[in-house]
């Protein structure tokens, strides 16, 4: 005699669905923007059409798919399809400024299934760092709101505190778990009253950037001063650990973007240059060294290969750099720059969907 029971509803994990997809954005999209620059490709990725396909169509499935978790397929296929359209959207806009419906659509729904995850943080730091996810999301809505141009500084400001929040929340652990096995111990991890200070100071540069360029200047060069500290006391470098060599990389690049920005800001020029030490190096190697520990075996202790993390850290300092420098030097920085940011994700796609490997750990000899 049998009884019906009622089985739960099937959940998928997020990450693997939505960092392929992330990673085929970085492959595909960054080339035409560098061909709409050079040739007047897609218009849609002219100037500030480059800047927004990074922050609407690649920020978000890199916070879906480490923030997400199990989903049913109809909350993960309902989250793709907008995202996807709103990408297809892009390539066939005709001004760079023409934000699309799906894009808005999309941050609202990541925004609605993050926010019951988020709510549940206590201290308020967490509140602050997880709440700017959400914001992050909704951008789209801002953009929608207020008059061209887009809020660039205020938006990139955002996402360089989400970079410290997160960076340093998944680096610390790595870090410490790291010297144990070297059996000693290290006494700087998350750096609490740092990271405080770090949140501060960004509420403030956020709130100055409106208005006050010459403030925020001020504010984010002291934020870089604060994150290049931060990285100093994990001390990566002692440790032979190529996939946290990559995640401290992205922390110092998001130390010089600020500073360089902040630079540019006191002087009166363009943050254009200095902006890609954030956009490139700094969420470039963070997200591709988080993304890459979700290509072995569902174990807390497993190391991603060196060879393929050496490679894809050696490309995106070499991708960082030559976009950095293309302002100034000649265009084919800009080509090289835009080969080294997709050679550098296809490598992780390749790592994701590779063949199991055998299993590593940090406490393996």
């Amino acid at each position: 005699m049998s009884t019906a029971t009622s089985s739960p509803s099937r959940r998928w994990p997020c990450s693997r669905l939505f960092f392929s997809l992330a990673c085929a954005e970085a492959v595909v999209m960054v080339p035409l923007s560098t061909w709409a620059q050079l040739d007047g490709g897609p218009p849609g990725l002219l100037g500030a059409g480059h800047g927004m396909e990074m922050l609407f169509g690649l920020a978000p499935m890199l916070i879906a798919g480490y923030l997400l978790g199990p989903q049913t397929p109809a909350r993960l296929w309902g989250l793709t399809l907008p995202w996807a359209l709103g990408r297809w959207q892009r390539l066939f806009a005709s001004a760079p400024f023409a934000l699309s419906g799906w894009d808005l659509l999309a941050g609202m729904l990541l925004a609605a299934l993050l926010l019951p995850r988020l709510r549940h943080a206590r201290k308020w730091r967490n509140r602050v760092g997880l709440g700017l996810v959400p914001w992050l999301c909704l951008t789209p809505l801002l953009v929608w709101w207020l008059p061209p141009p887009w809020p660039r500084l205020a938006t990139v400001i955002i996402l360089a505190a989400l970079l410290a929040f997160m960076g340093g929340r998944i680096i610390a652990p790595l870090a410490a778990a790291a010297w144990q096995q070297r059996g000693e111990v290290l006494r700087a991890r998350v750096q609490p009253r740092l990271e405080g200070l770090l949140l501060i100071i960004f509420g403030l540069a956020w709130g100055s950037a409106w208005r006050y360029p010459v403030l925020t200047g001020l504010l984010l060069n002291a934020l870089g001063a604060l994150v290049l500290a931060r990285l100093w006391r994990w001390r990566l470098w002692s440790v032979p650990r190529p996939d946290l060599w990559l995640l401290g990389q992205g922390y110092g690049w998001l130390a010089l973007g600020l500073s360089g920005i902040g630079l540019a800001l006191i002087s009166g020029h363009a943050i254009t240059t200095p902006l890609h030490g954030i956009t490139v190096g700094a969420l470039g190697s963070l997200s591709c060294g988080v993304m890459a520990r979700q290509a072995g075996p569902r174990h807390r202790g497993w190391v991603p290969p060196h060879r393929p993390m050496v490679a894809v850290m050696v490309l995106l300092n070499a991708a960082a750099a030559a976009r950095w420098g293309a302002e100034i030097a000649p265009s084919w920085l800009l080509l090289a720059a835009s080969l080294c940011w997709s050679l550098a994700y296809l490598t992780l796609l390749l790592l994701l969907h590779g063949r199991p490997r055998p299993l590593k750990t940090e406490n393996s000899p």
